[in-house]
């Protein structure tokens, strides 16, 4: 049993003891004290009162009647003599349950005021704790807006040192005749670009430019994007094969954004193939609109990190940025596209961008 239901039980079997011992004491007395048959008529009224206050109007009915019970019968053998006084004590029993109800009613009212009050006090308290974390969030969002800015002028401030050890590095390259001088400083050009390929992602996502849509043809994007990758393709003996539907819908976007997305599709497909394979580009109409697929022949993308592709710094490369993907979701979107992995049951990955008219 729990605490509750024994205080419950406790409080009640108190009732009915004192509402017994009141009546005890009035079979007990003789009748010529009426004094005292007075006064111990009114300790019904304690029992009574705190039942009413304890259980309410029901508690409070259920002992008054119990007490009017018990104590009828005194009146009725005691006191038939004095028809008066008996008269009396059967509307003493009346005011037992008027008692009994007004007290009930009050008790009920209050509870209902103290559950209000907690109630109210308990959503104060998940509102207080809502805006809490909130500002927390505000504050710590605005700390790293802060850290993000200072990255990016610190990026931005990288890149020049990068373009003069760039320079510097292919000058005195024409100055050296020493294969192992060369090789270092081979291995130091490698590094830069690398460098300034990171730098230039890390701008790209942290400050992008609003599109500047025009009427394009995806055509001509693909071709592009394929004129920029034959070369790695054929040094890693990877195959670019074409598809391209000619019967497709003009559509307003930023070439140069949508070139850029195709663009990272396309060098994410050349990392997965560093023993060759087959780069396929594919479009179709969509509705009104376009979809640009691009698929490769190498190992896929893990069931672990599908869910989270798009996110920035996310990547599976030994010297990847995690920033490739997260740059082209934003340029499709930022045109009214979007991007995403198609399931496949041939190998390989394949990405397909669908661009609205």
């Amino acid at each position: 049993m729990g605490q509750p239901d024994a205080r419950v039980w406790r409080d009640a079997f108190v009732i009915c003891v004192s509402i017994v011992l009141v009546t005890v004491l009035h079979y007990a007395t003789d009748t010529k004290f009426l004094v005292l048959h007075e006064a111990f008529q009114r300790f019904y009224y304690l029992p009574i009162i705190f039942a009413a206050y304890r259980y309410g109007v029901r508690g409070g009915l259920a002992t008054s009647l119990f007490s009017a019970a018990i104590y009828v019968p005194h009146i009725f053998f005691h006191w038939e003599d004095l028809r008066a006084y008996a008269l009396s004590q059967y509307w003493e029993m009346t005011l037992f349950q008027v008692v009994a109800v007004v007290t009930g009613l009050l008790s009920n009212a209050g509870r209902r005021e103290r559950r209000k009050s907690e109630q109210a006090a308990e959503a104060l308290g998940a509102a207080y704790a809502e805006l809490k974390a909130t500002v927390e969030q505000l504050v710590a969002a605005e700390r790293m807006a802060s850290i993000a800015q200072l990255s990016l002028s610190l990026v931005h401030e990288v890149r020049n040192p990068l373009g003069a050890i760039r320079g510097a590095t292919e000058a005195v390259e024409t100055c050296v005749d020493s294969a192992e001088a060369r090789e270092f400083l081979g291995i130091i050009h490698t590094e830069v670009n690398r460098l300034n390929r990171l730098v230039s992602d890390f701008l790209e996502y942290g400050r992008p430019r609003p599109p500047e849509k025009l009427p394009t043809h995806a055509n001509e994007v693909v071709e592009s994007v394929i004129a920029l990758v034959k070369k790695r393709a054929a040094e890693q003996g990877v195959a670019i094969r074409r598809d391209l539907n000619e019967n497709l819908p003009v559509v307003p976007v930023d070439s140069e954004q949508i070139k850029q997305a195709l663009f990272n599709l396309a060098l994410n497909g050349l990392d997965a193939m560093p023993d060759g394979g087959t780069l396929e580009f594919t479009t179709v109409a969509e509705g009104d609109g376009v979809a640009v697929t691009v698929s490769d022949t190498g190992k896929g993308v893990a069931p672990s990190v599908r869910e989270n592709l798009f996110r920035p710094f996310l990547t599976t490369k030994a010297r990847g940025t995690g920033l490739g993907l997260a740059i082209s979701e934003r340029l499709v979107s930022q045109n009214g596209g979007t991007i995403n992995l198609v399931t496949s049951s041939r190998p390989g990955t394949a990405f397909q961008v669908k661009l609205p008219s």
